[in-house]
Parts: C-alpha cells; sequence; structure tokens
C-alpha cells in the first residue's frame, strides 16, 4: 500500500533545503498493479540460439550413434541386399556396367565403390554396408549445414532432429543399397548452391558443384531431380553475376547434361534393357505403386495417399495417410515460407517433387511408393516440415524462455523414438528367417571347413539369394555343380542340395550313393519356415552331407545351425 507525503513533512523538507541549501533526495512510491509484477524477462536471443545449438549437437550426436550401432549390430545380409550384393561377387568393373542379375538397377559409381570394398575389406556385412553408412552419417551434416542457412535456429534445430533419428535415413546407412547415396549427393548440391546464393562474390561453391555433379549423378540416379532444381534456383542469381560466374553455371548444367546423358544411355539403359533381361518389365511391375493409375480419375486419390504414406515418413509414418501429420507440417513449412517472401527456398525444394512427378509420369521414375526410393526428396521434406513444427512451438510459447522447454521436449520425443527403433532393431537383428539361416549356415561351415575342404552346391541358381551369398563368400572353395559335371578333388566334400517348397532329400540321397570314391560322414537337414510378418510364404529345405575319402578317421562334423 502506497502513502502519500503529508503537508507538515513536506514544510519540513522545504525549510531543511533552505537552510542547508542542499538537495534532498525524496522517496516516491510506484504503484503497480499485481499483473506486472509476474511479468519475467524473456530469454535473450543469443542466450536463445546457445542452447539450441547445444540441442542440435546432441540431436546430431544422438543420429551418428545410433547409424554407428546400425553398423555394428551382427544384422544378417538379407534378400534385397543380396540380390544386388551377389553381382559384386560374379562381376567385375566391366560387367557391373551391363544388365545386372536378380533384376536390380543402381548407379554405377555406387557399384564400382561396392566392388572396391569388397575387393580390399572382404564381404563382411559391415564393409558391405560401410559405404552407405558414411553416405548417412555425411548426409546429416550436409543437411545441418544447409537448414542453418536457409531457416530459423528453431527449425533448423527441429528439421536436423527429424533427419537424424528418422528409420528410413537411418535404416539406409545399414543397408546395401545406393538409398543413402541418393540424400547424401542431394544435401551436397544442396549446400554448395545456397552458399553461392547467399555469397555470389565467391566462386568456390560454383566450382565446386560444377566438380561434384559428374559424381552426384553417376552415384544416384534420382539425384538428378534434385540438380534440375539448383539450376533453376540458381539462374537469377547467375544472371546478374559476372561472366566468370555465368560461365561456371553453363559449365554446370552442361556437366549435368552430360552425366546424366551418359549414366542413363551407356549403364542405365543398358540395366533395363529387355534384350539382355526381364529387369525393366519386372521393376515397372514392382514399383507400380509409384506410376500414374491407368484412369485419369484415381489420380486425385493416388497423389494424395501419394504425399501421405511413406515418402513422407518423417520422423515416423506408413502408407494408407499414416505420414498425414508429416504431410501437413510440410505444407505449413510451405504456406510460411511463401509469406515470409523465402520463396526461392521453395524452388530447391518443390521443384525436385515436380520433376520427380514428371518421371513418374513417364514410367521412368516412381513418385512416392516407399520411402526409400525417396530419399533425395529427405532433406527438402524435413526441411519444411521442421519449419511447420517451429512455427507451431512459436505460437503455443510467443516467449523464447518458454518455447525453449518445448523445443526439450520435441528433441527428447525425437531421441526416444530414434532409441526405441534401435532398441528394437537390437532385439530383431536378422531381417528375417532365411538370412539369420544363412548367416548361421555361414559360420558353421566356417568353423567346420578344414584346410583342402571344398564346398559343392547342386544347381546354386536354386538356392535363395541370401543363402547364396553366404555361399560364395567362401570363394573358391564353392563350387556350383550342375548335372553332369564331375566332383572336384578335394580332402572332403560338403555337398549341398537346397529346394523351394519341397524337400530335395531323395535327389539329394541319390547323388550321395552315386559319388563313387566317397564315403558319407554325416548328413543334415534344414527346413526354414516362412514368417507371416515378413510377408514370406516360400518354404525352404536344404540338404547336407559331409563325403570323406575311405579310411578318413577325423571326427564327423557337428553343425548346431537353427533354422
Amino acid at each position: 500500500m502506497s502513502v502519500a507525503p503529508s503537508a507538515d513533512s513536506t514544510n519540513a523538507h522545504r525549510a531543511l533545503e533552505s537552510r542547508t541549501n542542499a538537495p534532498v533526495v525524496r522517496s516516491i512510491s510506484v504503484v503497480t498493479s499485481p499483473e506486472a509484477t509476474d511479468i519475467k524477462p524473456d530469454l535473450e536471443p543469443r542466450a536463445y540460439a546457445r542452447t539450441l545449438r547445444r540441442i542440435l549437437v546432441v540431436l546430431v550426436g544422438v543420429g551418428v550413434a545410433i547409424r554407428i550401432a546400425r553398423l555394428v549390430i551382427p544384422s544378417p545380409i538379407w534378400g534385397d541386399e543380396a540380390m544386388l550384393a551377389l553381382n559384386f561377387i560374379d562381376r567385375d568393373y566391366a560387367g557391373l556396367t551391363q544388365c545386372l542379375d536378380n533384376a536390380q538397377v543402381a548407379p554405377i559409381l555406387f557399384l564400382w565403390g561396392e566392388r572396391f570394398v569388397l575387393i580390399n575389406l572382404g564381404t563382411a556385412e559391415w564393409a558391405m554396408r560401410l559405404i552407405p553408412f558414411l553416405m548417412s552419417v555425411g548426409g546429416v551434416f550436409l543437411f545441418w549445414d544447409f537448414a542453418r542457412r536457409t531457416v530459423s535456429p528453431t527449425a533448423t534445430t527441429l528439421a536436423v532432429g527429424i533427419m537424424a533419428v528418422s528409420v528410413w535415413p537411418v535404416s539406409m546407412a545399414a543397408t546395401v543399397k545406393p538409398y543413402a547415396s541418393d540424400l547424401f549427393w542431394s544435401a551436397m548440391l544442396l549446400v554448395l548452391a545456397v552458399r553461392w546464393y547467399q555469397r555470389p562474390e565467391r566462386l568456390w561453391p560454383l566450382i565446386a558443384l560444377v566438380a561434384a555433379v559428374p559424381f552426384a549423378l553417376g552415384s544416384s540416379y534420382p539425384v538428378v531431380f534434385v540438380a534440375g532444381a539448383v539450376s533453376l534456383y540458381l539462374l537469377p542469381v547467375a544472371w546478374r553475376a559476372g561472366r566468370p560466374a555465368q560461365a561456371l553455371f553453363l559449365s554446370y548444367n552442361l556437366a549435368m547434361l552430360a552425366t546424366f546423358a551418359a549414366t542413363y544411355l551407356v549403364v542405365g539403359q543398358a540395366q533395363i534393357d529387355p534384350d539382355a533381361g526381364t529387369t525393366g518389365s519386372f521393376m515397372r511391375w514392382y514399383w507400380r505403386n509409384g506410376f500414374f493409375p491407368d484412369s485419369v480419375w484415381q489420380w486425385p486419390l493416388w497423389f494424395l495417399q501419394a504425399n501421405t504414406g511413406r515418402m513422407f515418413a518423417y520422423p515416423l509414418g506408413d502408407s494408407n495417410g499414416g505420414s498425414t501429420a508429416t504431410t501437413l507440417l510440410f505444407l505449413m513449412g510451405v504456406w510460411l515460407s511463401w509469406r515470409n517472401e523465402n520463396r526461392s527456398l521453395l524452388i530447391v525444394c518443390l521443384v525436385p517433387f515436380a520433376l520427380n512427378l514428371v518421371a513418374a509420369a513417364l514410367g521412368k521414375y516412381p513418385y512416392g511408393g516407399c520411402c526409400r526410393l525417396s530419399q533425395h526428396l529427405a532433406p527438402a521434406v524435413c526441411l519444411l516440415a521442421g519449419v511447420g513444427w517451429a512455427s507451431v512451438l512459436e505460437r503455443c510459447a510467443p516467449r523464447r524462455a518458454d518455447r525453449l522447454g518445448l523445443v526439450r521436449w520435441a528433441a527428447g520425443l525425437l531421441i526416444v523414438l530414434g532409441t526405441v527403433e534401435l532398441v528394437h532393431r537390437c532385439i530383431k537383428v536378422d531381417h528375417d528367417q532365411i538370412s539369420r539361416f544363412g548367416a548361421h549356415l555361414h559360420n558353421e561351415l566356417k568353423e567346420e571347413l578344414q584346410p583342402g575342404d571344398r564346398i559343392v552346391v547342386r544347381n546354386m541358381a536354386a538356392c535363395d539369394a541370401t543363402t547364396q551369398w553366404y555361399l560364395k563368400r567362401f570363394g573358391d572353395r564353392v563350387i556350383d555343380l550342375h548335372p553332369g559335371d564331375a566332383l572336384p578333388p578335394a580332402e572332403r566334400l560338403w555337398v549341398i542340395s537346397t529346394a523351394a517348397n519341397q524337400s530335395p532329400q531323395d535327389s539329394h540321397q541319390k547323388f550321395v550313393e552315386s559319388a563313387k570314391g566317397w564315403q558319407p560322414v554325416e548328413t543334415f537337414s534344414f527346413t526354414v519356415r516362412p514368417d507371416p510378418a515378413d510377408g514370406q510364404d516360400v518354404w525352404w529345405y536344404t540338404a547336407m552331407t559331409c563325403l570323406a575319402h575311405p579310411g578318413d578317421t577325423r571326427p564327423p562334423p557337428r553343425l548346431n545351425v537353427v533354422p
């Protein structure tokens, strides 16, 4: 409560001033409302940004740690990986430019890189997945640089956090496929483009673009959509720039077109050549959901499903509208970027979608369908979804101090999602029953094989791709025996017969009995049952007999493979 000064006290003060001729400081009481006393000072912008950087470092660290864990987890090579990886064993560098086995399509530089790793580091799971791992980790850091140069600190933190722990980018880090390269090279081109766009007086980012685009298009097929968007994005800057910059910009476009034409005509066409195999028709059937439906009336629903399905599964999501939340945040980010006149960013983010859609209309590359095929769009999805998410937090908490608490909760949620997925992968190490059987069979045989032993596979082509991969890892010790071929010389022979949906036991036993000069030591039978959760319905039967010369006194082998 405030008390006003009385008349007597005022006169006393005046008398004191007149006698001492000295000023008197009067006490003034300020009347304040209860609401005014509750107002707290907001967090300084620098302190807010500094804390966000710390959160961002933690998110990136968690993302890298999850990827490292996925690399070192002893997860067997599974069917989709094995079908591509078999080409690295069976073909040399020149052979990888032709139509690949098992209806596979992959960019040539990725194929050559994997072949180089196989020759120099071996066929271990971590070695075959090393290139995707490096591409995935590098993609996170490149996207971080791209985001911090284009959007607010809050949006950067959330966007990079989404990228760091999302299921698909993380899983592609431990998959022998080129999808992690799609993300890496897309982020690389975007970073270099933004650097030159913001500082056109510096030519080194443009020089780096000219040098990088051949490697990008040679390592990733869909990155051409991003490369085209970068050209359109930089066109106004190049138009106003000097002749050196214009010459470099022209060189970038020529390099992009020349590399795309070379990779498509020389390698891409060969991989889908109908005279060399059925890869082209199979791929169009396999990814049919990523192409326009036959009926025009179905196009709107197809487009809606594609843009709310797995293509937008960041950090989580699924088909049939399972990624609608991320799509809404993405659209909010698009609207905010347009309203805030950050429209040049929309060019580099949205044009790849448009070009991909044109390719889908031409039947050349699927639009949506699966998130792994859309890793080249991951930077745009995560960035604009981060912008949309940041705007939601800003509306909920206008004060920076309050907003920081929400960002911490969001970061914690992302870390939990990434950790839960990693724990799930640690519990379910094997992708399916076949991959587990193939890996265990390889490990058991590796322990039992002695110098001079050889493995004879009766009709290798009848085996599933995973079992083929793990058997061919033994190199020259494995013989693909066709009808009429003679048994090779060896100390002991391990004869393997495999069949799908029927037991090869009878034919296997007849073959063993007909092997002159050999006697059976031990016979093993395995049955791999399909896992309904994996959508498989093929039963695989394997019979294996160890043959030895008469008089061989070595103890019989023991295999503990559990199909």
